[in-house]
């Protein structure tokens, strides 16, 4: 059963990780399309190319050299210095991942002057570091160290600090090399604790290598496992796949050197399908070499063959000289096992050439002792004793040096176990203080489960108050919903019945109207037939204010503007010809329903009095009405075009009932005053308070 529920787990880890790379294959899909949307703002497609950069240059190589390429053409583009020294500090990267050295130091350097003509200091910073590691992978390491030590000042003097710890681990590594190795070990030490204190846990992998490493020189090989787990655990964290190949390949060497040649071919080649996939060359050689070498001590000379044949051809078609010599020697064995001498005797040359040129007694020692074993084989003597000469020298020359080396290991392993000490006291302590600390997070802990419980409790009994006030407010709601129902009953009701009175009041001015009509009609006293069609239209002029009031449900005010215009329309349209001009002026304007009858009154009594007295027969006739507010005054002007009143006429004693009516509406209903012009036609100015 156990096993069913491993498989499970496995198979569900498996199927997050391919959704991982899924997801991280589709964020870089979309920042790609951002990053060449040429109608996206430039900052912002070169925000999208450094996210690509950034996610591709350390793991997939290829994809890495397409981007920064189209980032650097972009960059340059626009007036963006710092990125356009990232992008040069990309693409040299990636072609030195790629094993293109001319490109990449072509690259580098062009970059490196634009970073100084510029003042980036991250990017002079950045470039100084990458044609470092160049000139460390062709061989020059003292160049290397040069270019280190001046990333060093850079960032140290403008507190880049990524790049200070960048700098301190190139620098530990090539002391290392050079078999510096306390030097190396302080440098790292110095690394390692500026990047515990600056959180950068991107540089971990390289340093635990490298101290994985030290700990090899002086035979820690425990510690040198832990220190290379470490790294590889940290490479795969951050997908470094250039560190994961390290780290898998020195573990692999590790466990050859122990003779645990299983355990050194299976890291071997987990590091050579993480190079072939990521298409790393350079690293994907030095695999292949170590993993030749292996297929040697196991007599499986084929493919022995097949992979240093690949990691020659690769390394010198890229002139690649760091680990060319070693790659060689193998070669050289290789062909040996398989008894071509005459290939052996070549590949032993091209080490020895190499290692003469670099100084590597190790190489010179194991290339000279193979030619003189092999010349000796051929019966060339002279040669054989030759070589065998200088085999004995650089043996000697590899024993001073191992002496040295030995010594060096002494008080390396001597440093290392009083650290080790130290650091087991260190831990004692630190144990001491976590039970302490354990003890006082378990007394805090019941504190919180007490202070838990009452808060449980007492958000109980919220919970039940809330609910019981709750119920409480449905009841009282309900009875008000009780109540607003009765309300709305009564109130509409209400309105039922005002539509109702309404409608009657407007039915009985409609038959009072038709009355005066036929009454009219049946008289022959042209006095009285005059008398009852003015009552008519004064009942009709009601009737318009009471429709006005009633169609808009405004019961208060009545807009007068649009009320005159129907008391004009009423009066004088049947009697208007081409020649006659009606006007009302004014905006509109509501004012209280009593005034607004008053004026009505008014204007039927002006345009009746017009009609009798103004005009001749054929005379054009002109009426003017109009009405404006100005703050609470509300001013109404008549003109008219006909004869006038006369000139001696007082409004106040006049003995006409329309004009007395009117001059009664004014000051009684309206409490406002009238004047009366009579230079052209007849104008009557009146103006009241609104209410």
């Amino acid at each position: 059963m156990k096993y069913t529920y491993l498989l499970i787990v496995l198979f569900i880890t498996s199927k997050g990780l391919a959704q991982a790379d899924v997801q991280k294959q589709k964020a870089l899909d979309s920042a790609y399309h951002i990053a060449t949307n040429i109608t996206k703002p430039i900052e912002e497609r070169l925000n999208a190319f450094s996210y690509c950069c950034w996610k591709s240059v350390y793991s997939d190589f290829n994809q890495g050299l397409q981007y920064s390429a189209e980032y650097l053409e972009l960059a340059k583009t626009s007036k963006n210095h710092k990125r356009t020294s990232q992008a040069y500090h990309f693409l040299g990267h990636t072609y030195m991942m790629l094993g293109d050295i001319d490109n990449a130091k072509n690259t580098l350097i062009e970059g490196l002057d634009f970073s100084i003509q510029h003042k980036t200091y991250l990017g002079i910073a950045k470039i100084y570091g990458d044609l470092g590691n160049l000139n460390n992978s062709i061989g020059n390491a003292s160049l290397a160290l040069d270019y280190h030590f001046k990333s060093l000042d850079i960032a140290n003097k403008h507190e880049i600090n990524v790049e200070y710890a960048r700098s301190k681990i190139n620098i530990g590594e090539i002391y290392e090399a050079q078999g510096q190795y306390k030097l190396s070990l302080e440098t790292f030490e110095e690394a390692l604790n500026f990047c515990i204190d600056h959180n950068y846990i991107g540089y971990m992998a390289s340093i635990y290598e490298s101290l994985g490493d030290i700990n090899v020189t002086i035979k820690e090989y425990k510690t040198a496992e832990k220190n290379y787990t470490t790294a590889i655990s940290y490479a795969k964290r951050l997908s470094n796949n250039n560190r994961l190949i390290n780290a898998l390949n020195k573990i692999g060497e590790l466990h050859l050197e122990l003779n645990n040649l299983s355990e050194a071919k299976k890291n071997y080649n987990a590091a050579l399908d993480i190079a072939a996939t990521s298409k790393a060359v350079v690293l994907e050689a030095n695999v292949r070499t170590n993993l030749a070498h292996l297929h040697l001590q196991q007599n499986e000379t084929k493919a022995a063959k097949e992979n240093i044949t690949w990691a020659i051809q690769h390394l010198e078609r890229l002139n690649i000289k760091d680990d060319l010599d070693k790659a060689y020697v193998v070669a050289a064995k290789t062909y040996q096992a398989l008894n071509q001498k005459k290939e052996s005797i070549t590949y032993y040359n091209k080490a020895y050439q190499i290692a003469k040129t670099t100084n590597n007694i190790n190489t010179l020692k194991l290339a000279s002792y193979g030619l003189a074993e092999a010349y000796e084989e051929d019966g060339d003597l002279s040669k054989a004793l030759m070589y065998y000469k200088e085999f004995n020298n650089y043996n000697n020359q590899v024993r001073n040096k191992e002496g040295i080396q030995d010594i060096i290991r002494i008080e390396l392993q001597d440093v290392y176990h009083q650290k080790s000490l130290t650091d087991s006291i260190t831990k004692a302590n630190e144990f001491k203080l976590l039970q302490y600390e354990y003890e006082k997070k378990e007394e805090r802990n019941k504190l919180k489960n007490y202070t838990a419980v009452s808060s449980i409790i007492i958000l109980i009994i919220i919970v039940l108050c809330i609910t019981y006030f709750y119920y409480q407010k449905k009841k009282v709601a309900a009875v008000l919903a009780a109540k607003n129902s009765t309300i709305k009953e009564a109130l509409s009701d209400k309105e039922i019945l005002l539509k109702e009175v309404n409608h009657r009041v407007k039915n009985n001015m409609q038959v009072v109207s038709s009355l005066l009509h036929l009454k009219s009609k049946n008289t022959l006293n042209e006095l009285a037939k005059e008398v009852l069609m003015d009552s008519k239209k004064r009942i009709d002029a009601l009737q318009l204010a009471h429709q006005k009031m009633y169609l808009k449900g405004n019961y208060k005010e009545i807009d007068v503007l649009e009320y005159f215009n129907d008391i004009v329309d009423l009066i004088l349209k049947p009697i208007k010809s081409e020649q006659d001009s009606f006007t009302v002026q004014g905006e509109e304007l509501w004012i209280n329903v009593e005034q607004a009858q008053t004026l009505g009154f008014i204007l039927h009594e002006l345009i009746a009095n017009s009609i009798k007295h103004a005009w001749d027969k054929n005379n054009p006739k002109i009426v003017k009405v109009s009405i404006l507010k100005s703050n609470n005054t509300i001013a109404f002007n008549y003109t008219d075009n006909g004869k006038g009143l006369p000139k001696d006429i007082d409004i106040t004693t006049i003995q006409s009932f329309g004009m007395k009516l009117i001059y009664s509406l004014v000051t009684r209903q309206l409490l406002g005053k009238i004047r009366v012009n009579n230079t052209v036609g007849c104008s009557v100015n009146i103006k009241f308070n609104a209410r």
